[in-house]
């Protein structure tokens, strides 16, 4: 068994020498609260402690091979080479061999006397009182008070304070003091922890450190001992603030004259320190905690506004309606005012002025007309616009309002708005400055600090972009509409004995900045073979790749239907020449779902293949079938897996073709998804080919209250009675 083990098993056990020296081999977290700085691990205790009655019993121990007993009240106490006393008792038994010598001494503290009953329960009832007050502390200056003034009243104290470490830093700051003179009080608020020194050690070294009377001070520690023994105060007990390894603080207990610390009192102080210690390591965690649900909060607040802001500036509006309702929006959360200036040409412009009462607008406004603002001003937007540098003023001091006032009456109406911090941040886009965001605060009496530009800063580059995007919103429009012409057919052909319907809708203009979609249906003739090629297909993506790769699409199948290859082999040459077109790459694939259709005289064959595309349905009578063809995407596999059905149509049967804007419509109740597809197109017996694609395309789109996120294609075929 090791020393440590040893120590561990032994509740009394303080510490165990080795060596006729009596080198401390290992300290026992009770010996070193008990012997303070006196006695420390790797020292001889015969140079710490020089004389009295331990280092004698210490050596006649070690000497005779027999335990030996030092009384409470014989023992000197550390470095003093006097009379003075420590307040408990040790025992010192051999350790070792003693046919082979003794190796070391194991010391154990005796126990008191005959406990003072009546003290002990009035003490302990007082103790649970202040375990009461502690636990319902929440913060630290709450439990430095109590600690400096219910827990000093409770141990008898004339004077104490409680310190606490300063997060980062090798820094003490003081929570609360009692009984200090106020000049002392202010010049020992914050400490450096210098080894040393009584505080900073208790706290570095995690010991105690007992002083009791004042020639202990001018011995251990004559450079503080002015302080210790001011205001006739002499016995100290500096405590250190510790939980685990986490080193919290200190408490100090200061008492008028000398006082010999007992063993029980010694216990009793430490357990008061250990008190403090949890409520401040609990306080602790509480405040990190709460900051951190709060920075958290604050970090959910401000992305929620950045996304109702993107939202905002991404509806097909002009420039000068997204930057009114941009400035509309700053002003219901994160400032009191708002301003947007935009440059034109040479000038800058001011588009907006917000605050969510419109007689302070109409204010500013009338005060603007009067005394028009300087574009040049320090700090002002016209600044900030050319330069890009942005501006924070935490506080905007009257004398800039003074050097921007005209006259006195401007200077009075400027003051009368309540300006007092704000913050100008430039509108950047692709390296160009296209104006600048002004937020300001007043009467909230809010601040605005540097740890804000990063926001501030996000919500300006949203803004900046929205404009950019605004300068081509009706470019775009145009391109995409004559785009999306070209991928659609004109009109569907004349099949004969088959009614056939088609319908496109793209996504609704105020949900996406993307204008040409990737949805197709098509039917052409195969004149060779006297047959009708139909297709629905629906791109990954949108936008001009996603117009390309469906273009391609549509020419590949009329290119193949014509050279005569079968449904299945038709895709398989989809899927190779779209592989060839993005370099095998996968971002770009297809859903695609292409038939043969051939009329008889008894309806209508049907030979079809489905590349992972939503299944087809048949409606015969009122009664509806789901066409579930297993098939790989389009555009992933060099060899994808396809499989053809055959299909009879007999005459008032309906076959609806569609893509995944439908079933996968998302509107106020969640998804629209296939069942009530199906249960709408069993209502539809009887309806036209037309009528149902109408039907079908009215449903959707009321599902999603007229607001489309997803283009939709469909293709009806009916055969005729």
């Amino acid at each position: 068994m090791t020393a440590a083990d040893l120590l561990s098993v032994l509740p009394d056990a303080l510490a165990i020498t080795a060596g006729a020296d009596h080198v401390v081999e290992s300290l026992s977290p009770r010996g070193g609260q008990l012997f303070g700085t006196a006695v420390r691990t790797g020292r001889p205790i015969r140079e710490t402690v020089p004389t009295g009655g331990l280092v004698a019993a210490l050596d006649a121990a070690y000497r005779d091979g027999e335990t030996t007993v030092v009384p409470r009240g014989v023992m000197s106490s550390a470095a003093v080479p006097t009379a003075d006393e420590w307040s408990f008792g040790v025992s010192a038994s051999p350790v070792g061999d003693i046919s082979r010598g003794v190796s070391g001494l194991l010391l154990r503290v005796l126990a008191d006397g005959p406990a003072d009953v009546d003290g002990s329960r009035a003490r302990a009832h007082e103790f649970q009182r202040l375990t009461e007050q502690l636990s319902s502390a929440a913060t630290p200056t709450e439990i430095g008070r109590l600690t400096a003034t219910a827990a000093a009243t409770l141990i008898g104290a004339d004077a104490s304070v409680v310190y606490a470490r300063v997060e980062g830093e090798d820094v003490l700051e003081s929570l609360h003091h009692a009984g200090w003179p106020g000049d002392t009080v202010e010049r020992f608020r914050r400490l450096p922890m210098q080894r040393g020194r009584p505080l900073s050690d208790a706290v570095l070294t995690g010991r105690p450190v007992w002083i009791e009377d004042a020639h202990q001070w001018r011995s251990q520690y004559p450079e503080m001992a002015p302080v210790g023994v001011a205001e006739g105060h002499e016995a100290t007990a500096c405590l250190p603030l510790r939980v685990e390894s986490r080193e919290l603080g200190a408490a100090v207990f200061s008492f008028s004259g000398a006082r010999a610390f007992g063993l029980a009192e010694r216990e009793f102080l430490l357990a008061v320190a250990a008190l403090c210690a949890q409520a401040l390591d609990r306080a602790r965690l509480y405040t990190a905690e709460r900051e951190a649900r709060a920075a958290a909060e604050r970090e959910r607040d401000r992305m929620s506004f950045l996304a109702r802001a993107s939202q905002l500036m991404e509806a097909p509006f002009s420039v000068e309606e997204r930057l009114r309702r941009l400035a509309d929006l700053a002003v219901t959360g994160i400032c009191d005012w708002s301003a947007v200036h935009f440059v034109r040409g040479s000038r800058l412009e001011r588009v907006a002025v917000a605050h969510l009462d419109p007689a302070k607008v109409a204010f500013v406004e009338e005060l603007e007309h009067r005394y028009p603002p300087d574009p040049d001003a320090p700090g002002g937007a016209m600044q900030v616009a050319r330069s890009g540098v942005p501006v924070v003023m935490s506080e905007i001091p009257d004398d800039l309002l003074v050097a921007s006032a005209k006259d006195e009456t401007h200077l009075e109406l400027m003051r009368a708005i309540g300006l007092s911090s704000a913050i100008v941040v430039p509108l950047l886009s692709r390296g160009r400055s296209l104006g600048a965001l002004t937020l300001v605060h007043a009467e909230s009496g809010e601040r605005f600090t540097d740890d804000d530009l990063t926001f501030v800063g996000q919500l300006a580059t949203t803004a900046a972009l929205a404009l950019d995007n605004a300068a081509l919103y009706e470019a775009q429009r145009t391109v995409a509409r004559t785009l999306q012409t070209a991928l659609l057919p004109a009109e569907l052909p004349k099949v004969p004995g088959v009614r056939c319907a088609g319908r496109y809708r793209p996504p609704s203009p105020d949900l996406t900045d993307v204008y040409v979609g990737g949805d197709l249906y098509d039917i052409h003739e195969d004149v060779e073979r006297g047959r009708w090629a139909l297709t629905v297909a629906d791109v990954c993506g949108k936008g001009p790749q996603a117009a390309a790769l469906t273009a391609l699409i549509r020419h590949t199948v009329h290119a193949e239907v014509g050279h005569g290859y079968a449904p299945a082999d038709v895709l398989r040459r989809v899927n190779t020449a779209m592989l060839r077109h993005h370099g095998g790459a996968r971002a770009r694939f297809a859903t695609m779902v292409h038939a043969a259709l051939t009329v008889e005289p008894t309806g209508a064959a049907v030979t079809l293949v489905n590349g992972g595309h939503p299944p087809g349905l048949v409606l015969r009578g009122d009664r509806v079938e789901s066409i579930a063809v297993p098939g790989t995407l389009v555009g992933v596999y060099p060899d994808p897996n396809l499989t053809e059905v055959e299909i009879h149509l007999a005459p008032g049967d309906t076959m609806l073709l569609y893509t995944d804007g439908v079933t996968e419509a998302h509107g106020p109740q969640g998804f629209y998804g296939s069942e009530p597809l199906e249960a709408l197109l069993a209502t539809l017996a009887g309806e036209s080919a037309d009528a149902i694609a109408d039907a079908i395309l009215t449903e959707v789109s009321d599902f999603q209250c007229g607001r489309l996120r997803d283009d939709v294609a469909l293709l009806v075929i009916q055969v005729q009675r």
